[in-house]
């Protein structure tokens, strides 16, 4: 059978304390040419817009994304992916573009959209959704899409929740996101992608820091295997 697995990746390249998510350049770089030669790295369209709305899988496929919209996706990953033609999505926190010094501005996100990169929204101010109330988290939703239709004068057709684990999204939001137009929504779940996922609970491996052997066992989908899902579930209750 075959696997279909969505990456996310934060930042690439950040140094000290505070980089949780980051992943350096050289594993950056030894990740993206394992992935061009052992899988089909596709666009999330190519995966998601079927004719009947069912995920596109007849390969080992992987589509590459990123969320928040980092300026080192710019400087760091964006010069790997296009050595190794590979296509990715950047999920955007619209209120953050061009008013951090750390995140992308509009002339770096209209650079990489000339050579395939796409964008997708990642909330106003990247606040936890579960947390808010319905209206506090429409403005998020709603306000975060048209901002960014506005900018890059395209329809964002995907979400990704922020922090995106079950709790920090509610089924009151996941209304939302379909109520505002979206085509699909994506968490931070570790799971990959069947004819059976929810369109707008789709998971996705969040990629770390990890040598290259680490890479190779977590996009295998070894760990969310039934029995050894098992044992990880019992180690986390310890």
């Amino acid at each position: 059978r075959y696997r279909c697995i969505i990456l996310v990746y934060h930042e690439i390249g950040k140094q000290g304390v505070n980089s949780k998510y980051s992943v350096s350049v050289e594993n950056f770089e030894k990740q993206a040419d394992y992935i061009k030669r052992h899988f089909t790295a596709v666009s999330l369209n190519t995966i998601l817009e079927t004719k009947e709305e069912k995920p596109n899988i007849s390969t080992d496929t992987i589509a590459i994304t990123f969320d928040d919209g980092f300026k080192d996706n710019f400087l760091n990953a964006y010069p790997v992916l296009k050595k190794y033609r590979l296509r990715a999505t950047i999920f955007l926190i619209s209120g953050g573009i061009a008013r951090k010094e750390e995140m992308l501005n509009f002339n770096e996100i209209k650079i990489m959209e000339k050579d395939g990169i796409d964008f997708g929204s990642h909330t106003v101010t990247h606040r936890m959704l579960s947390s808010l109330d319905n209206n506090a988290a429409y403005n998020e939703i709603c306000r975060s899409k048209a901002e960014l239709e506005d900018l890059l004068k395209k329809e964002m057709r995907y979400f990704a929740y922020p922090y995106g684990k079950k709790r920090h999204y509610t089924e009151a939001v996941k209304a939302i996101v379909k109520q505002a137009g979206y085509k699909a929504a994506f968490t931070t779940e570790n799971r990959k992608i069947d004819t059976h996922s929810d369109r707008f609970e789709l998971g996705r491996f969040c990629i770390r820091n990890y040598p290259l052997y680490a890479f190779k066992t977590r996009v295998s989908g070894i760990f969310e295997h039934k029995f050894v899902f098992a044992i990880r579930k019992c180690f986390k209750r310890r």
